[in-house]
């Protein structure tokens, strides 16, 4: 299944002379210049963005429509593929939930979220809270019905309700077409 990652596209992004001389222009401190190149600090971005809602509506707003764009692209390349995925973090969030025949929420409990985010490079748990506060709840989220995705037991038994999942909706698409 061809999967478009927007954390990765964020990352190709936050590359970009262009963006990066756009947030500059905002933050000129997250910006460095290494080897004659700008290169952004993320670990000093991200603390300015979660300081405040204007702060990140800010960066949304160079960022996502770039990102949507590079997603509608990916769209259009795979459109003869049966199933694509898109893993977009902020899903509902950004609508981005509309677009989607089907979604697949990934779940666990907030201690195991929190145990697995706190092994990353320079994350606190204030930082945790504070970037899982910007999100939608997982209640919230539950609510739009997806197909919940529990990896409190790890990757195999992840990837087997992804299988039924998958088994359940190819079920139902070939009984509507008969």
């Amino acid at each position: 299944i061809p999967i478009f990652d927007s954390d990765k596209e964020v990352k190709r992004v936050l590359s970009n002379e262009i963006v990066i001389d756009k947030i500059q222009r905002i933050w000129p401190k997250v910006v460095s210049l290494e080897m004659e190149q700008k290169k952004i600090d993320k670990f000093s971005l991200s603390n300015k963005i979660f300081e405040s809602k204007k702060n990140r509506k800010l960066l949304e707003g160079i960022i996502h429509p770039i990102v949507k764009e590079k997603r509608v692209q990916f769209i259009h390349e795979y459109y003869k593929s049966s199933i694509v995925g898109l893993d977009v973090p902020l899903l509902y969030e950004t609508k981005t939930s509309e677009i989607c025949n089907y979604i697949f929420l990934v779940n666990t409990s907030k201690k195991i979220q929190q145990r697995r985010v706190l092994k990353r490079p320079k994350m606190t748990k204030e930082k945790f809270e504070l970037i899982n506060n910007a999100q939608w709840s997982y209640e919230k989220k539950k609510k739009m019905k997806p197909f919940v995705i529990n990896t409190s037991f790890g990757k195999l038994f992840s990837f087997f309700q992804v299988l039924i999942y998958l088994a359940i909706i190819i079920t139902n698409r070939r009984a509507k077409s008969e």
